[in-house]
């Protein structure tokens, strides 16, 4: 079942509950309150394998979260707040019949605090302060208190539960600002779209082919055929192992090649058991290790692309398990648990033109971009890209050369000198 934290005040998610009961036929909501808002950092790095998405109360747990997760399509928020703040500006109207004049408004930095001053709302003067969302809750306390004290406010609105407890100990009229039910039953109906594709995704058809490439005949010479079959044997196992971890099923297609037919929820989410395993049987059997997993809505489809991931994988030369989904979308999991994700489609016609001009592939474009990406790379030169991408030398400056012919790269400088040979070509693609 598809799994949702939700992550808030205690109130909030009490809240949020309630407006779930209706979608917990496909949703799993765990609930992981905090007192202060700071406990967000700790709850996503502690859980983010718990769940499949995040949903926050409201943008400053959201906020929180995006800073020590960055943005990830897991992390969704209950984020519209013009309701929430006319719903709670209305419950502190009521609490004093003459009205209020002039009220302090604390507010997260990821709202724009000019949308706010320009609400239509019955009050004089709007005393508006931005906070950021991991800021000591003490702080908005004291800057609500110090203008209380100094006669310049009447009320407060705090997006903080508990500045609102501590503001009321000192008699102090004040609304909290929080989410609107209806807020919260749109964001849990993209949600519950999300975990319906999510289902529909992990039942997809997983064909994973593993290829071992097969001993010379000199090595054959010298072991005897007991020891080659024995070997054969004991890599059937290791794979029938993997097969029964996938919940899948295992079939030999050939001397030295295997098929396992399973999910793509299964394969996903067990992708390191066959990294070990096929890492292991390189390290034991000295034999390069080809595999490839396609993931597609019929087995035609699955085969198709398992065929093409492993003859990418093979082509590499380097151990790793390649992945290719419908859309077209290549995973390279190497031995070092390095994961690099690219496309082999465009849908910009301009770039698709200029490689066609210069005889480069989509697919290589896209993939020397994603480890130029994922490296963090400000500039790169040739042999970065021959080494990362297991080409030679000569036919990673002929691709940068051509690339640099239709301005998808540009030349930024040169590595510095050494006694070992001459300096390099420094390039950046272009932004």
């Amino acid at each position: 079942m598809y799994k949702v934290g939700v992550v808030g005040p205690e109130l909030s998610i009490e809240r949020i509950l309630e407006v779930a009961r209706e979608f917990e036929k496909n949703i799993k909501f765990l609930p992981f309150p905090y007192k202060q808002a700071i406990e967000t950092k700790e709850i996503v790095l502690q859980h983010k394998l718990d769940v499949d998405v995040w949903l926050f109360s409201g943008p400053i747990p959201y906020a929180i979260a995006k800073g020590v997760l960055g943005n990830d399509d897991s992390l969704h928020g209950i984020l519209s707040w013009e309701t929430g703040l006319y719903n709670s500006l209305i419950s502190l109207l009521l609490q004093k019949n003459e009205g209020f004049k002039q009220i302090s408004i604390d507010l997260p930095d990821a709202i724009n605090a000019a949308e706010v001053r320009q609400l239509d709302v019955p009050i004089k003067n709007l005393l508006v302060q931005q906070f950021p969302a991991d800021v000591n809750e003490q702080d908005i306390y004291m800057f609500h208190n110090q203008l209380w004290e100094k006669g310049k406010i009447d009320g407060v609105l705090t997006c903080y539960p508990n500045v609102k407890e501590q503001l009321e100990q000192k008699g102090i009229p004040v609304s909290w600002i929080t989410t609107t039910r209806l807020g919260t039953k749109q964001t849990l109906v993209s949600l519950s779209e999300k975990a319906k594709a999510h289902y529909y995704q992990n039942t997809q058809v997983a064909i994973c082919f593993i290829e071992a490439e097969k001993p010379d005949l000199e090595r054959i010479k010298e072991e005897l055929l007991y020891d080659i079959q024995s070997a054969e044997l004991k890599m059937e196992e290791a794979l029938l192992r993997v097969s029964r971890q996938l919940n899948g099923s295992f079939q030999r297609a050939g001397k030295g090649d295997y098929m396992i037919f399973s999910s793509r929820g299964d394969v996903t989410h067990h992708i390191h058991i066959l990294q070990e395993t096929i890492q292991k049987m390189h390290d034991q059997w000295k034999l390069p290790i080809a595999a490839g997993v396609g993931f597609g809505d019929s087995v035609l489809k699955a085969e198709y692309n398992a065929r093409k991931a492993v003859q990418r994988s093979r082509g590499a030369h380097q151990n790793m398990i390649v992945i290719v989904d419908e859309q077209g979308i290549v995973e390279e999991y190497r031995s070092n648990q390095e994961i690099v994700s690219y496309t082999s489609k465009s849908d910009e016609p301009e770039i698709v033109q200029k490689l066609s001009e210069v005889q480069i592939s989509v697919q290589l474009y896209n993939k020397m971009r994603s480890y130029v990406e994922q490296k963090q790379w400000d500039t790169f030169t040739s042999r970065d890209i021959a080494i990362e991408l297991g080409m030679s030398f000569r036919n990673s400056q002929r691709i940068l050369l051509g690339l640099r012919k239709t301005g998808l790269v540009e030349e930024v400088g040169e590595t510095k000198s050494s006694d070992k040979g001459r300096p390099m070509k420094l390039y950046r693609f272009h932004s």
